[in-house]
């Protein structure tokens, strides 16, 4: 309760508290970074960590990717305060962190993976945006994360030997380990024209919050188009879905960036959608790169 009342995203969010008011794009801060943390943002099916030496900016941008998430994924979002001292907490939307007195942040690796959805990384100090592999490779992970950890708790019990957690630890620079968060290598068309336009806008006024309203609508019916798309090309599931291309031509999202924003909004409708489509190659993939890395 006290969480609640202190540090809770408010269910319904004030445009003018986030970087989408300002004047002009790129005056709170850079536009490519703006558009790189609302993409992966959306990529990552609307969880992102936020981090910064400055709670007022990294509540600023809280807010502006919590302006992508329905209000009961606000719910379960967190706001930082520079009095507390909160840490990484799986199972939360977006979530506001403060770096130490030295401006470094400590990630515990095995929280992270435990989390139902990949996450974006966004530090606010030094502009950057990385973000966790896909649905299916996140939930891949996970699994295998959990039966090396009841393997080796199998072990120590045995052996009475005690598992340590491993800690990502990451600086201004942000250099995981494990590769565990990356580049955000897909370039989107849906976010980028969103920015250019709403920008346009006059500010103060209920237009910029119209036109969210309207981009929001708009990807959620591309997610529903898609699901139904796929519905129909496999009879419900029956059989396995052959034609990505077809689809990215027919649904307009032949930029990989787009695919992935819908695929993730589709996927909290539908869960598991990406492992039934990308499921099979992926794992045929890593077995085949585990079979190659033994010769």
């Amino acid at each position: 309760t006290l969480f609640r009342s202190t540090h809770s995203v408010p269910e319904e969010i004030d445009i003018n508290d986030s970087v989408l008011n300002d004047d002009d794009i790129g005056d709170s801060c850079h536009e490519g970074f703006l558009h790189n943390a609302i993409s992966s943002h959306l990529q990552t099916c609307g969880c992102s960590i936020v981090i910064g030496s400055n709670a007022d900016k990294v509540n600023k941008i809280v807010k502006t990717l919590c302006l992508f998430l329905t209000p009961s994924e606000r719910k379960c979002s967190r706001l930082c305060r520079s009095e507390s001292s909160f840490k990484y907490e799986s199972g939360l939307f977006v979530q506001g962190l403060l770096k130490d007195a030295n401006g470094s942040f400590m990630l515990h690796f095995r929280q992270v993976l435990y989390a139902p959805y990949p996450a974006t990384h966004i530090d606010v100090d030094v502009n950057t945006v990385k973000q966790m592999p896909p649905c299916h490779e996140h939930t891949f992970n996970r699994r295998r994360y959990m039966r090396s950890e009841l393997t080796a708790l199998w072990r120590a019990s045995s052996d009475e030997e005690k598992v340590q957690d491993s800690i990502i630890h990451t600086d201004e620079s942000f250099t995981p380990d494990l590769n565990i968060f990356q580049d955000v290598l897909h370039k989107d068309t849906l976010v980028k024209s969103f920015l250019d336009q709403i920008f346009q806008l006059k500010p103060g006024l209920s237009l910029r919050s119209v036109f969210l309203a309207q981009f929001l609508l708009i990807l959620h019916r591309k997610a529903l188009t898609l699901l139904k798309y796929i519905e129909d090309e496999t009879q419900k599931g029956q059989k396995p879905f052959k034609s990505l291309r077809s689809l990215k031509v027919d649904l307009d999202l032949t930029a990989e960036g787009d695919l992935n924003i819908i695929m993730a909004l589709a996927e909290k409708i539908k869960p598991g959608l990406h492992s039934f489509i990308f499921g099979r190659p992926f794992y045929t993939s890593v077995q085949e790169r585990d079979v190659l890395m033994t010769f």
